[in-house]
C-alpha cells in the first residue's frame, strides 16, 4: 500500500454494509501507525412540515461510536494489536455524498471507502447509488466494498460438445488425431512467445515487499 495513506474517510451506515466498509478500512489501516480512519454516518434531513424538526445527531454520535468500539474490538482480537493513529466518529446531516466528499475535502483525506449493494435494474433506480455519487463527486480515490456475488453462470466454463466426426476420428486413431477433415481446415497455427528474463525490480507488482 502506498506510505502517503494518512487519511481514511469511511461511510457507516446502519446495515451490514456498513460495517463491513468499516471493517475493510480498518483493515487498510492496520499496522500503519500514522493512519487515521474518520467514519462518517450521514442522517438526511426528513423536516416535518408541521414541527420542522431536524432529527438530533446526539444518538447517532453514540450508535456510532459503538460501532466503532465493537469493530476495533474485533480487529484487535483478530490481529493481536490495531496500529492505528486514531478513530474517529463523525455525524452530518445532509445528502450523504456530498457530505461524505465533503468531509473527506476538509480533511485532506487520501482515500475514501463506502460499501453498495450492486443492486441492478429496478431496484437500484429506485434506491439511487451513493456509491456512485460519492466516486463522482470525490476529490480522492475512493474504494467501493461490496458483497461477493459472482453470477453463477459467469463460473461455470461453457464446452461445446465435441463434433460426431471429431469423436469418431479420435477413437479410430487412438487419440493421435483431434479433428476431422472439417474442423482440421479451421485450427489456428500454433503461435509461439518468445520470453526475456529480466531483472527483478521491473516486474515487481505494485505493492510488493521483499
Amino acid at each position: 500500500m502506498d506510505q502517503s495513506l494518512r487519511k481514511i474517510v469511511v461511510g457507516v451506515d446502519a446495515t451490514e454494509l456498513g460495517e463491513r466498509a468499516l471493517a475493510y478500512a480498518l483493515d487498510l489501516a492496520a499496522g500503519r501507525k500514522p493512519t487515521e480512519v474518520h467514519a462518517i454516518r450521514v442522517i438526511e434531513p426528513m423536516v416535518d412540515p408541521l414541527v420542522g424538526a431536524i432529527p438530533s445527531t446526539g444518538d447517532e454520535l453514540d450508535a456510532l461510536k459503538e460501532l466503532l468500539h465493537a469493530a476495533i474490538q474485533r480487529e484487535i482480537a483478530g490481529r493481536g494489536v490495531l496500529e492505528v493513529s486514531a478513530v474517529v466518529a463523525h455525524v452530518a446531516i445532509g445528502a450523504p455524498a456530498r457530505a461524505i466528499a465533503d468531509l473527506a475535502a476538509q480533511l485532506d483525506a487520501d482515500l475514501v471507502v463506502v460499501g453498495t449493494h450492486g443492486r441492478r435494474g429496478f431496484k437500484r433506480a429506485l434506491l439511487g447509488s451513493v456509491a456512485e455519487e460519492v466516486v463522482r463527486v470525490s476529490g480522492c480515490p475512493v474504494v467501493v466494498v461490496r458483497p461477493k456475488d459472482h453470477p453463477p453462470e459467469a463460473r461455470e466454463p461453457q464446452v461445446e460438445p465435441v463434433c460426431p466426426d471429431c469423436a469418431k476420428v479420435r477413437a479410430e486413431t487412438n487419440g493421435a488425431q483431434l479433428w476431422c477433415e472439417r474442423h482440421l481446415q479451421h485450427r489456428p497455427r500454433a503461435h509461439v512467445y518468445h520470453y526475456e528474463e529480466a531483472s527483478v525490480d521491473s516486474v515487481r507488482p505494485w505493492g510488493f515487499h521483499g
